[in-house]
């Protein structure tokens, strides 16, 4: 995955938010606020503000500006006035903020919900578009996409039916934001005497709580997954992984049973066979049954490799159990894969982790990436409170990234890499303010989040990383300098809020710096 900045703008929800060119005022003000919910009730009047100016100016006076690019302005500011408030849900130590968080990211969806069905603002956008405006680059995108995403919203539909379809999604809206939280907040560990955990390392178990003869496992991914690579006991893999698979247990069963219907019938009103379609009709398949036809080509060509690997695996945990009528599970993937690394290949990913201490890693991407884009990054964290910046937690360290030709300063990173107690519990890229040119040629600077898990350091051991953490880091990473880099003039596209065929692809090509034999030198 995971870029998580997936768009909140106008048409799309987005951890994104904006920069103006105070940047260290802002901060203040963000922050400061985060005490109570009146600073979203504050934007929110802002923004209908904003809406107001664009739908009553005439329709002869209309231009690019007070239309289609304004709408793009006023998302942009809501986001500024609100996106760090939404932040904390997923990053923040404090159960109170978290909530704050969770009620502004709802408050804040609803309303861009109802803006995408305002009438007389579609009206706006129309009657411009009807002038059949000389528009090139971004800003005829922005436009095809503004009318694009107001047909997807509905418009088109009778007024009733809109009726039914907003309250649809604002229902959908709040059980998905609920949905995940559940999974945050989790707080299930399975407790296991130290026989039930043989093949894990004592360093591994004095991470672990321990009581009344027991260790209490968690599900963040430090515990979890060394459970999955080395647990000799396959009973010990099954219960961790079932506890993993089951989090959030039975409420989230009904909230997704319930989100699939509303999806469902959001699809139908929209004229939509079925959710995938909706989904796909803006991507390059445009619809479900080209990606089946996909899978239905693809599905022969990695059959035989497939089952070649599969029946390695189950030959195997054969060998392993010595009984020769075994079978292969889900919670037997990961161990068999890392036990025949090491009887073919000599392969100990333990023993690789000990060449992985985060900190040499992240200087070895930083030494690549700056040679790479010409540019420097610099620890900003203890000059944090100085300049209006507030860290979150101790482990959050802040990055300033400036552009060495020029000096200029291109936008700043935070990164937050250590599991901890109802934080974001995957690996994740936040795209928190995106770059925009304001009207009279300011430019917003960008500012994204790097949230991992990896095992913390100890007072006697460094944190270390496995290879597929390693390149998992570096995938992120793609992400954060895709936010941090762009060129784009409107928020709407800034980095990462791109086509979805697309936003994978740096992410990915920096997956491949890890397995090179040079950069792995360094």
């Amino acid at each position: 995955m995971s870029e998580k900045s997936s768009r909140h703008g106008f048409r799309r929800r987005a951890c994104v938010v904006t920069w103006l060119v105070a940047a260290s005022l802002v901060g203040r003000l963000a922050w400061a606020q985060a005490d109570d919910r009146s600073p979203v009730a504050e934007a929110l009047k802002r923004a209908e503000a904003a809406v107001q100016r664009i739908v009553t100016v005439p329709d002869q006076k209309r231009t690019f500006q007070n239309t289609v690019g304004a709408i793009d302005d006023l998302i942009v500011r809501l986001r500024l006035d609100t996106e760090m408030l939404q932040f904390m849900a997923y990053v923040s130590p404090d159960a109170e903020e978290r909530e704050r968080g969770q009620q502004a990211e709802e408050d804040v969806r609803n309303w861009l919900i109802g803006l995408q069905q305002r009438e007389d603002l579609y009206r706006a956008v129309k009657a411009y578009a009807d002038r059949k405006p000389e528009l090139e680059g971004e800003r005829r995108r922005l436009l095809d996409h503004t009318l694009r995403d107001f047909r997807r919203a509905g418009m088109a539909l009778p007024k009733a039916d809109r009726d039914r379809l907003k309250q649809l999604r604002t229902e959908l809206n709040k059980l998905s934001i609920q949905f995940e939280k559940n999974i945050r907040e989790d707080e299930t560990r399975v407790a296991l005497t130290q026989d039930e955990l043989k093949g894990l390392a004592d360093d591994w178990l004095k991470t672990q709580p321990f009581t009344s003869g027991l260790y209490l496992v968690g599900m963040d991914y430090p515990s979890f997954l060394p459970v999955m690579d080395l647990c000799e006991s396959e009973t010990t893999r099954k219960k961790v992984w079932i506890a993993y698979k089951r989090r959030a247990g039975q409420k989230n069963i009904q909230l997704l049973e319930r989100i699939l219907k509303l999806r469902a019938e959001i699809a139908k009103l929209l004229g939509y066979r079925h959710p995938a379609d909706f989904e796909i009709e803006i991507r390059m398949a445009k619809n479900a049954d080209r990606v089946l036809e996909f899978y239905k080509k693809l599905r022969p060509l990695v059959r035989k490799k497939a089952q070649r690997d599969w029946q390695e695996f189950l030959d195997a945990k054969r060998r392993h159990t010595g009984d020769p009528k075994a079978k292969l599970y889900p919670w037997d993937q990961s161990f068999y894969e890392k036990r025949l690394l090491r009887e073919k290949y000599a392969v100990d990913t333990e023993k690789v982790r000990e060449y992985f201490p985060l900190n040499q890693v992240l200087q070895g991407l930083f030494r690549i990436t700056q040679s790479l884009y010409g540019v420097t990054y610099r620890d900003i964290a203890s000059e944090a409170e100085d300049r209006g910046w507030r860290l979150w937690h101790p482990d959050v360290r802040l990055f300033e990234v400036t552009d060495q030709a020029t000096g200029e300063v291109l936008g700043h990173f935070y990164l937050d890499l250590h599991p901890r107690p109802h934080k974001y519990t995957h690996a994740a890229q936040w795209g928190l303010y995106p770059r925009k040119v304001w009207p009279d040629g300011t430019v917003q600077k960008p500012l994204a989040a790097l949230v991992c898990n990896f095992t913390k350091p100890t007072a006697d051991k460094p944190a270390l990383l496995s290879h597929d953490e390693v390149e998992t880091l570096f995938h992120e990473f793609g992400h954060l300098l895709h936010s941090l880099l762009t060129e784009a003039t409107f928020g709407e596209f800034s980095g990462t809020a791109t086509a979805r065929d697309f936003v994978e692809a740096p992410s990915q090509m920096f997956e491949e710096w890890v397995w090179n034999a040079e950069t792995l030198k360094t």
